[in-house]
């Protein structure tokens, strides 16, 4: 089995990863005290291994709620969005989809109870992340792509509106995230359907928690015409998703350790992950929120073949699906075949 070192030499791909879930604690401070902010007295890393502690719930509040309320400046999102490249460097991923939702970044955030002196619009905030990712690419030579979500919690035209300001900001995808118990994907469904016949691809979380995770997951594919799925956790439990995901070539980003820190499945044979490979589903294994998980997307793959459920040949495969279901254009992923030839066996 490859060693944990080994992994994290090897070129990676990173398809589901928040960007409010991926900040370094050095990053906070030095935003913190430019703005003159106080930080938790206890210090950022018990603060945030506290929230851990205390469940998904306070996490959400604690430590997502303390993240973007750092986030609500052109400035700041453009310095996150920087740092975020050399956090991909650092962990040897050469290709990674970035997504997060501006409605938590306006500056009168109402889902964290944030305000900030200046109101952001859509665009704005858009802009300053993707010039952030930009620079970061020119810095440390990782490339990125933006994916925009929408938090399911907002109004259905709040979504419209952000899809239209997703559009020519060098987004590849628009993506549905956060409750998905309580607000089912066809809430969202008109936003979605502004994306058909243009350039943008379509990604939803579901699957992830809650009763209807099979209905969401079918909404998503049919209604939605998803091309990736994020989480997808019963999806081996259900033939006519599974086939569906198989005929249609549907990217299914799974995120294993997060759907375990998260108690969303006991252990990773919840997953199914090797049946799901020989099904010819086209899976790959993805960090979510490394930073406030307190882990890498290195020890996301070590961790699960340490468990038994990938072998060394299926972590070269998902390297391979996650290519394949990469928003990319065609060119481009002959480009990262090249890249990430090491691990295409």
């Amino acid at each position: 089995m490859l060693t944990k070192e080994e992994i994290r030499q090897l070129p990676k791909i990173d398809l589901h990863r928040h960007l409010d879930g991926d900040v370094r604690t050095e990053t906070l401070s030095q935003l913190a005290q430019q703005e003159k902010r106080a930080l938790p007295p206890e210090g950022l890393d018990a603060y945030f291994c506290d929230a851990r502690k205390q469940g998904l719930v306070a996490l959400l509040q604690k430590g997502f709620g303390l993240v973007t309320s750092l986030m609500q400046s052109e400035e700041n999102l453009y310095t996150v969005a920087f740092e975020e490249v050399r956090n991909l460097k650092d962990d040897g991923i050469v290709y990674a989809e970035i997504r997060f939702a501006p409605q938590y970044h306006t500056g009168d955030s109402q889902y964290y109870g944030h305000s900030a002196r200046n109101a952001l619009d859509y665009r704005t905030i858009i802009r300053a992340v993707s010039q952030g990712l930009r620079d970061g690419e020119e810095e440390f030579g990782v490339w990125t792509n933006l994916i925009v979500c929408i938090g399911r919690e907002a109004d259905p035209q709040k979504g419209v509106e952000i899809v239209h300001a997703a559009s020519g900001e060098n987004v590849v995808a628009i993506d549905l995230a956060c409750d998905e118990a309580s607000y089912p994907p066809e809430r969202h469904l008109i936003a979605y359907q502004e994306t058909f016949n243009t350039p943008l691809k379509r990604t939803v979380h579901a699957g992830e928690f809650g009763s209807q995770q099979y209905h969401n997951m079918m909404t998503a594919l049919t209604l939605m015409r998803a091309n990736r799925l994020g989480h997808a956790i019963p999806l081996a439990y259900h033939p006519d998703a599974l086939d569906w995901a198989v005929q249609y070539g549907i990217g299914i980003e799974m995120c294993p350790l997060s759907n375990r820190y998260c108690g969303f499945i006991s252990s990773y044979e919840d997953l199914h992950l090797n049946d799901l490979l020989a099904a010819g589903v086209r899976l790959s294994i993805n960090s979510d929120d490394p930073a406030m998980f307190g882990y890498t997307l290195t020890d996301v793959l070590y961790d699960v073949m340490q468990e038994g459920s990938l072998t060394e040949q299926d972590l070269y495969q998902t390297q391979h699906h996650a290519i394949e279901t990469a928003f990319l254009q065609p060119e481009e992923k002959v480009a990262m075949r090249r890249i990430c030839s090491k691990v295409l066996r």
